[in-house]
């Protein structure tokens, strides 16, 4: 018997002893990491909100948009809100806004996260001359403002919703890989992740089925606070006309039409309105990820 395969027992009681990971059986893959099921991503809250806001969607277009009254006035059945200069419903013009500005942030945050787990991981497991450049690199991003990026992206990509997402996707996710190339650093050390070196398990699925997992409330709170961050830049890329075109439009878009009619009633309905709703759901967005931050048990 080989000398890695006699001591194997021993690293696993090393692993657990030291630093609470569990491990279940000796096949590959077999070490989770501590707090395997503490710490997961809770995808299935994800495909519920999912759900939700696909759900909130199709309410929004269903309800009619156009109006034979211009300017309607405000307060009255079915136009709450009343219509603006070209006899569009402004509360349902809102809640189109609202759908499109959670979408494309929802979007610009998975984007984000992917790519600064990435660079956190590679940068943080591998050290050397990779974490030099990419310290280098993320700290040469990391001052420049993340609107102004996104702003230059979304122009360079043109238009659309997909040229949003990948705008607010590239500007917003040096802070995700500074946070979890520090995490990972400090991972790089356990007991657990050298016990897999010593099996032979290759880095990648290290890093991805043993290191990943810990990281899961580290994610959970920072992709919230990524979320909350992409609705702010969304909103400001629709305020200069650089979001979604015509038909659809998002509260960044619906705050800037607003203030050219702001001496009108509907006007300033429509601007409070954008302005109260982007305010609100970053409002809410941070205070949950306060709160997760304060409910979860972070790894140490």
């Amino acid at each position: 018997m080989r000398p890695l395969e006699r001591n194997t027992g021993s690293l696993l009681r090393l692993s657990e002893s030291v630093s609470g990971t569990k491990l279940v059986g000796l096949w590959p893959g077999a070490l989770t990491g501590r707090g395997f099921e503490s710490h997961h991503l809770h995808l299935h809250w994800w495909l519920i909100a999912l759900g939700v806001w696909a759900t909130a969607g199709i309410i929004a277009y269903t309800l009619p948009v156009d109006a034979v009254v211009v300017l309607a006035e405000t307060g009255h059945w079915p136009h709450l809100l009343g219509t603006d200069p070209l006899g569009r419903d402004v509360l349902v013009r809102l809640l189109r806004g609202a759908w499109w500005s959670i979408g494309l942030g929802m979007g610009g945050m998975l984007v984000g996260l992917m790519m600064g787990v990435g660079a956190g991981l590679v940068t943080g497991y591998y050290g050397g001359w990779v974490d030099k450049v990419g310290r280098v690199l993320m700290q040469v991003l990391w001052v420049v403002p993340s609107l102004l990026w996104a702003a230059v992206l979304a122009y360079v990509l043109g238009k659309g919703a997909v040229s949003v997402i990948l705008g607010v996707g590239l500007s917003s996710w040096v802070e995700t890989g500074r946070l979890i190339r520090v995490e990972v650093r400090r991972l790089r050390g356990a007991a657990f992740v050298e016990a897999a070196v010593a099996m032979g398990y290759p880095h990648v699925r290290i890093l991805l089925h043993h290191v990943l997992p810990v990281l899961g409330a580290v994610l959970r709170v920072q992709g919230l606070s990524l979320f909350a961050t992409a609705v702010l830049i969304e909103a400001g890329l629709g305020f200069v006309g650089l979001s979604v075109g015509p038909p659809h439009v998002s509260l960044g878009g619906i705050l800037y039409e607003g203030i050219g009619w702001l001496s009108l009633p509907q006007g300033q309905l429509q601007v409070v309105g954008s302005a109260l709703m982007i305010a609100g759901m970053v409002f809410v967005i941070n205070l949950l990820s306060q709160r997760m931050q304060a409910w979860t048990p972070f790894p140490r």
